[in-house]
């Protein structure tokens, strides 16, 4: 009886530290190959990736903008059009930026600041703006993957008004209201060379990561506690 009864007795706790060995030997192969493959592939993408700054983005979503909202604009022959601001608001300067350059190309003259002799030009246009919203932001921020690099949605929303009036008697030609919105995405240690500080609507903050101050840290200790047991327990 003897014999059969020690033929089929379960496994003795002398073979837990076998498998503790053979799990922990699985785990350092997994850290040491998964590791230096993300880094790597870290790297590959930013050879092959080149985000634009937060300035040219938005200046992007501007030229898309005014492309739409001008389709209907009055077209006429060597007119003199004097760009004017119907409100203070610091993003104006970019949107004149983009508003002269989209009226040039459309073969008008065009002034912001006229003399006393252009305003005396006859049968000169007045076209009025006035940006309702211009908002850059990044509305989300997540880890590509475990090991991966953290991604920033960057979203740009605009909404501009337009109205377009005969200079001298006042005569309105033509009005519009256009919106746009566009977004992508760029890595999160990226974003101190794509703001711009000097324009805080160039600069927005970033939202609070959850994962990040919560679940990462989680884990990490799980799967450090995890080997630092099976070390010892294999011992």
């Amino acid at each position: 009886m003897i014999g059969p009864i020690a033929e089929n007795r379960p496994p003795s706790a002398v073979d837990c530290p076998q498998k503790n060995k053979v799990i922990l030997t699985l785990l350092v192969i997994f850290l040491t190959i998964s590791l230096p493959l993300q880094v790597f592939a870290e790297k590959e993408e930013l050879k092959k990736e080149n985000p634009v700054s937060n300035e040219e983005f938005l200046r992007e979503s501007v030229r898309t903008l005014l492309d739409k909202a001008f389709l209907d604009f009055p077209r006429t022959e060597s007119k003199f059009i004097f760009v004017n601001s119907e409100e203070e608001n610091p993003a104006n300067w970019l949107l004149e930026d983009e508003l002269v350059s989209h009226l040039r190309s459309l073969n008008f003259q065009v002034a912001l600041h006229p003399s006393s002799g252009q305003n005396e030009r006859l049968n000169a246009w007045s076209l009025f703006y006035r940006i309702i919203q211009m908002e850059l932001s990044y509305p989300q921020v997540k880890r590509k993957g475990f090991f991966g690099h953290k991604i920033v949605t960057r979203k740009a929303k605009l909404s501009f008004s337009f109205r377009l009036e005969e200079k001298e008697s006042g005569k309105i030609l033509w009005t519009k209201k256009e919106t746009e919105e566009r977004s992508d995405m760029v890595k999160k240690h990226d974003i101190k060379y794509l703001n711009n500080d000097s324009y805080s609507f160039l600069s927005p903050s970033l939202p609070e990561d959850a994962q990040t101050k919560y679940l990462e840290p989680a884990l990490v200790a799980a799967v450090v506690g995890g080997l630092i047991y099976l070390f010892f327990a294999s011992r």
